[in-house]
């Protein structure tokens, strides 16, 4: 009788333990990756791998799940019974631009960074990016305004001194995007493509599947996932594999005091030959998540990063321009700004906790 109790206590452990992995797909039932999801409060739960599964929920029953493509979604656990997410596509999309004989291409991206730990956001920043594009040197050129906030006064001197540079030149625009980039490791031969029956590209390495390429030549866009750290992870393994056969030697153990995945996304316009210019970026997303061994603390960086405006103009019209735009930073500034360029906002739970870092309300 004790064996027959034993038994079924195991399958409904088992059972709980299932329940918790959930997969997050978009409307054709494709996965999603890098989806940031966290709890009411806004704490961090987990993200999602390159298939789309959050592999644990870690008991929380109100699932709140962001990315920057898709419309903040919020589920209960326990009214998903097939454990499976469905996020609506978001509506964001570029200006028409009336293309001008002048020597800059003027580009002005909005971002915002969050870092969410075990218990909620602890840093947030954010801030427009004027970048110029100088038409016959191929050249960009980038000047960032921003506001940041953290848990105290010195998270935010040290996050915003180490990595509040590296931040405002990941929200600016590039000359390559990363879908060229994959396709110039595949030629080296250190990545494979495959294309699918649905027209999704595949992108993988000898250990994994890595990311995907669509093309929507319908609605004019590329959408590109990719996890970056993971293959930069398998070369090195690879590498050391090679040398420890070389050597004889076993190959040494990392001695970094945590695990991370950085997931990269970007949305391109393209014309009907599926070329891109650099003022077609649509929205681009990096999600970098791992846990701190010292700390026993998960975290996640999330940057999303949205093109709000794009014209032709000369370094005349470009001094001005940039007279305009300084306006002093501040989260008021950057809710006026989210509302008159129709940026998709956070979602509440989110919203509401980097709210309370600069502790005052703010109206929408």
């Amino acid at each position: 009788m004790k064996q027959i109790s034993l038994l079924f206590l195991l399958l409904a452990l088992a059972a709980v333990a299932q329940a918790q992995r959930i997969q997050v797909v978009d409307t054709d039932g494709l996965p999603i990756a890098a989806v940031c999801v966290t709890n009411a409060k806004g704490a961090l739960v987990g993200s999602t791998d390159s298939e789309g599964w959050l592999n644990d929920a870690k008991g929380v029953k109100n699932l709140y799940f962001s990315h920057v493509a898709f419309k903040p979604t919020h589920v209960n656990i326990d009214t998903i019974p097939s454990h499976c997410v469905v996020m609506q596509d978001e509506t964001f999309q570029l200006t028409e631009l009336e293309v001008k004989p002048k020597e800059l291409l003027y580009v002005q991206t909005y971002y915002r960074l969050v870092y969410v730990c075990d218990e909620g956001p602890i840093y947030f920043r954010a801030g427009v990016v004027d970048n110029t594009y100088e038409l016959a040197k191929q050249k960009i050129s980038a000047k960032t305004r921003s506001v940041s906030k953290g848990e105290n006064g010195l998270i935010r001197f040290l996050l915003s001194t180490l990595v509040g540079h590296i931040v405002d030149r990941w929200a600016r625009i590039d000359t390559m995007t990363y879908y060229k980039r994959i396709l110039k490791n595949a030629e080296r031969g250190s990545l494979s493509i495959t294309q699918e029956a649905s027209g999704r590209r595949v992108v993988s390495d000898t250990i994994s599947v890595l990311g995907y390429i669509d093309d929507d030549m319908q609605a004019g866009q590329r959408t590109t996932s990719f996890d970056i750290w993971t293959y930069d992870d398998h070369i090195e393994a690879t590498k050391a594999a090679a040398k420890a056969a070389k050597t004889g030697k076993k190959p040494k153990e990392k001695k970094e005091k945590f695990e991370a995945n950085h997931g990269y996304f970007e949305v391109y316009n393209i014309n009907e030959n599926g070329k891109s210019r650099v003022d077609d970026l649509v929205m681009k997303q990096i999600l970098v998540s791992g846990h701190f061994e010292r700390t026993d603390q998960d975290y996640i960086i999330l940057l999303e990063t949205y093109t709000i405006g794009r014209d032709y103009i000369d370094k005349k019209e470009f001094k001005q321009t940039r007279k305009e735009n300084e306006v002093e930073m501040d989260i008021n500034e950057l809710r006026r700004l989210e509302n008159n360029h129709h940026i998709p906002p956070l979602a509440p739970n989110l919203k509401a906790a980097v709210d309370m870092l600069f502790k005052k309300d703010v109206k929408d």
